[in-house]
Order: structure tokens, then sequence, then C-alpha cells
């Protein structure tokens, strides 16, 4: 199926002059063997994946203009809710059917592009020289996702199997790549490209559905390369626990800890999320960087819903690392009170913004979650069941089974066996030439 959608604007040669996207690839060997960076799982796995990045020309792209507010605020949820999620008790909710009424105008690739937001935690760490200080940065990021869905319950669609996702931030210096690889067990994967770093990950998870709570427990990786080092860090996310979910006010912790590591110097940075049981002050966070020989050499305290500070060993003084910023904090607490645009942040707000250009099986394109965005819950359901349906029939007859941009690989690093960005996404972008995507709306 050949996407006959026009390019989007912002893509155009900066000098007006029409060029061929594909000479952007024609030495794409001889300049990667030219390459004296040391080379890391990124690298070996798609090789020209930051040669496609360039060819974006983000730079010299028109900042665009995004929207601020959904197209309607969240639908009135009238369900009996202990009738409706009794049955589903005890099951992997993975593979059950959950009326539209519990979904969010997002699909779980979406949610993952969210990790974003604050990219420019990831600027910092890789233009950072003091390796502990690095390590912190990549610590506070790994964590501000939780505060940037504080209080925020409705559930992201589940992505169909190769459903893809897009983001192109031409004012925050990145674009992303992401693919639902694997329907059942749901396997997401998401690749993102800086001209100073490379991101992506793998996820997956368990979860526990029980009367008084709903337990998320990712067992997925995350990875960060700083392109001029060549270092590569990962991490595991930690578990999630919605608690109330028949009875009472609904709310969220994060237990467990994020441990990252960097395979080059053997440095590594924890955080520690205290569990709700041990203290009502369980927002309050902890964490330590640490060298190669185990010692401290710098702490990290905050509270992961609003704020994070650090220090080095040997100093008094706490500095700021991040905060939630206060006009943002302002709209989040209306929206957390009425719950008008189902939490989101302006930035959620924009994933599923509609674009052209994008490939024929973006979420952006979702029938079912675009009614919803739009106010028509009966439409979205209709149309989640339409393509559940065919789904299944494509499942049957075998069709698109693999992978269209991810390949399993093994990373040399962690020896994990995961899926890796195999390249081809943003040349095909550049040509408008989706005709190898199959139809899955």
């Amino acid at each position: 199926m050949t996407n006959s959608t026009n390019s989007d604007a912002r893509f155009e040669d900066p000098t007006g002059e029409e060029s061929d996207s594909g000479d952007s690839f024609a030495s794409a060997d001889s300049q990667i063997g030219n390459n004296s960076m040391p080379l890391t799982s990124a690298d070996m796995s798609h090789p020209d994946a930051f040669l496609e990045f360039q060819s974006l020309n983000l730079q010299g792209m028109k900042e665009r203009k995004r929207r601020i507010t959904l197209p309607v605020p969240k639908h009135d949820m009238q369900l009996n809710l202990w009738k409706t999620l009794k049955a589903f008790i005890g099951k992997d909710l993975t593979r059950v059917a959950i009326p539209v009424h519990f979904n969010e105008p997002l699909t779980f690739i979406q949610r993952l592009g969210e990790d974003l937001e604050y990219s420019e935690l990831l600027d910092k760490a890789a233009d950072e020289e003091d390796p502990y200080l690095k390590m912190m940065y990549l610590l506070v990021f790994s964590a501000i996702p939780f505060a940037c869905i504080t209080k925020r319950y409705s559930k992201p669609f589940n992505p169909l199997l190769a459903e893809t996702y897009e983001v192109v931030r031409e004012d925050k210096g990145f674009a992303c790549i992401g693919e639902q690889v694997s329907h059942h067990p749901p396997v997401t994967c998401l690749h993102a490209e800086h001209e100073k770093w490379t991101f992506w990950q793998e996820y997956k998870m368990d979860s526990k559905f029980r009367p008084t709570f709903f337990k998320i427990i990712p067992t997925g990786t995350c990875h960060f390369k700083i392109r001029a080092t060549g270092e590569h860090f990962s991490w595991k996310k930690p578990t999630t626990t919605i608690h109330n979910i028949i009875l009472g006010q609904l709310w969220n912790d994060q237990e467990g800890t994020i441990t990252i590591t960097n395979h080059q110097t053997g440095d590594m940075g924890c955080l520690y999320f205290i569990p709700y049981k041990t203290t009502k002050h369980f927002t309050k966070i902890k964490g330590d960087i640490l060298d190669r020989d185990g010692v401290t050499r710098v702490q990290i305290k905050g509270d992961w819903t609003s704020h994070y500070t650090y220090r080095k060993v040997g100093e008094e003084a706490w500095k700021e690392v991040w905060n939630l910023p206060a006009d943002i904090l302002e709209d989040k607490k209306k929206w957390r009170e009425n719950q008008t645009y189902y939490g989101f942040s302006t930035f959620a707000i924009q994933l599923n913004e509609e674009e052209e250009g994008v490939a024929p099986t973006d979420s952006r394109n979702r029938p079912d979650q675009r009614c919803l965005e739009h106010g028509d819950v009966e439409g979205a359901a209709e149309e989640k069941l339409r393509l559940e349906e065919k789904q299944r029939a494509r499942r049957k007859a075998a069709k698109n089974a693999e992978p269209q941009w991810f390949a399993m690989q093994e990373d040399p690093d962690t020896h994990e066996q995961y899926h890796m960005y195999k390249g081809g996404y943003w040349r095909a972008k550049l040509k408008q030439d989706f005709s190898n995507s199959p139809d899955i709306f």
C-alpha cells in the first residue's frame, strides 16, 4: 500500500531546490567506515540510522506551530465500574478487550514517545564532561516520565501488530520511530536519533490485576548512547502500581530501583523508589552515583512527582537538576482536578496531532483513537471492534508476522536479545514510499 499523501512541507530542501533523498544514502558504507568512534550496539545494528536522521535536516526545518488543546474535552464515563472490571480480575489485561470508555486518545507507542518530553536532559548528559554528573542527568531523565503521568489513569490503546508511530521534533532536535513488533506477548520498540545521542528501548511487561490494585512490571530495557564518546548506558524501568481500582480515590506509586550502567567505564547510578507501605512520604526519592569501585561520587534526592536535586560527595549545598515547570504544574493541577484533557501535558496533547507524510500504519491514522479524541465514543467503540477483528483475520492468515523496521539481534554489551532498529524508515518517509506497509486500519 503506497501512501499518496504529500510530504510535510517541513521536509523540503531549505535551499528550495529539489533533491534526491536516495543520494544521501549512496555513500553510507564509506561514511560509516570513516567514523573513528567506538562501535556500540546501536552502530552495529543499524549503521545508516544516523545518516538517515541527518538527511531529515531538522536544523533547516521551519518550526511547526503545534496545538495546545485537544479537539474536545474528555468524555463523561457513565459505567458501572465494578460490573465492568470484575470479569477481568486475575487475568492478563493484555489479552482482554477493555471498553473504549477507559482509553485515552493515545496508543502505547505514543505513550513511549512521551518519555522524550524532557529530552534536554539527554542533551545535557551528552555535553557533560564529568562522568558522574553525566550519569546523574540520565537517572533524572529515566524517572521524569512518572511525574508527567501522575493521576493519569486512562488506558492507552493497545497498538495493532505492525502499527508504527513517528515523532519529529525540530524544536528539540530529535526524530523518533516506534513499532509494535509483537502482539502476544505485546512488545513495543522505539528508536530516537539526535545529533548528540541515540536513545532506544524495547518495552515488554508483566501485569497483575486484583480488586484493590493493578500492577505493571516492565521487563524490557532502555538504552542511551553518546555519539561523541561511544558510551552506552542501559537501564530497566521500575514497577508501577495503581491502587483503589474498584473503590476509593485512585492513586499510584513506583517501587524498586532504577539502575543505570555505563558499559564502557563500569560506573553505575541507582535511583531508589520508597515503598508506600514504609512511609507516607512515598513520593520522596533518593539516589547514588557510584564509580567502578563502588564508591559514591554524587547523591540525588527529590520527589518523583515534581523535582530533583543533587550534590557531589563532600559538598554541602544541593543543586537543582529539574523542576516540573511552574506553568505546566499549574495547568496539570487544573487538568488533574477536572481531567479536562485526560491529564495530558502540552507535549502529550501534541503527540496525536494529525500530520501529513507519516506512514499509513502510523498511530495518528487509527480511526478508533481519532473518534475518541473528537468525543465520538460510540464510533470509537465500533472502530475498535472492527480493527480487532481485522487483526485476528490477519493473524490467522499469517500476514505481517515480521516487523518492518526492527529486527531481533543480540546486544554486544548487555548480551540481551531484543529488537533493534534496522534502518530504512526515514528513507521511506523522504521518498514517500511506504508501498511495503501493511493495511492494518
